[in-house]
């Protein structure tokens, strides 16, 4: 989702697993831990002014960690928002302030186009995002990963391919700030897409919570 979302973006695609921000005790895979999967959906779109640093980083979020990230250069960053959410597998009623910076500035694939050929790009992201319950109960999550260029359609006619979407992967774990309305922990794995024509994003979490 590079402009809108890398989304998440990073990019990201993305948002947690579980089964509550108020989790029930004693199932899962020790005691007050639980396995949780979470599918967040929603459109990608440019962060607003008050958002954006110099650089086009995410800044006044909620979450230092995501606001102190270092541009690899002048201009190389954009940071994005989750617009229009929605939540299913889960017991969570809403999702808000979904801010994701991604660095274009990085590119693990640094080998050069081969002839006129597809472009190769992939591009870390980072990012934050609230969940709550029915109770009002809130955690806040970051996010970590990367997104890639996807391409299809390669032909003679087309030797660049289309690029289409972009694959999102990475992992998540629950921020310390600001603190979760009840104590608790948590980590996983996301996965997500984002259409390129559209700016739609689809990220779906899974992973561990720990709750007294």
């Amino acid at each position: 989702m590079r402009n809108s979302l890398k989304i998440a973006a990073l990019s990201f695609g993305v948002a947690v697993l579980f089964a509550g921000v108020a989790l029930a005790h004693g199932s899962g895979s020790g005691s007050g831990t639980k396995a949780v999967k979470l599918t967040i959906k929603g459109t990608g779109a440019s962060a607003p002014g008050g958002n954006v640093g110099a650089d086009g980083q995410c800044i006044n979020t909620l979450d230092p960690w995501l606001d102190s990230y270092v541009c690899s250069g002048p201009g190389e960053c954009s940071c994005n928002v989750l617009t229009s959410p929605t939540l299913s597998g889960s017991g969570l009623k809403s999702v808000a302030n979904f801010f994701v910076t991604t660095d274009q500035g990085i590119n693990p694939a640094t080998a050069p186009t081969v002839d006129s050929g597809p472009n190769p790009e992939c591009n870390p992201s980072l990012g934050i995002f609230t969940v709550s319950d029915g109770s009002g109960d809130s955690t806040t999550l970051n996010f970590l990963g990367v997104d890639c260029k996807h391409v299809t359609g390669i032909s003679k006619n087309n030797p660049s391919g289309t690029h289409d979407k972009d694959l999102m992967s990475g992992g998540w774990g629950i921020s310390s700030t600001p603190a979760p309305t009840n104590t608790i922990s948590g980590w996983g794995t996301f996965t997500g897409t984002t259409i390129k024509a559209t700016n739609a994003v689809s990220v779906t979490l899974s992973g561990w919570v720990t709750q007294e």
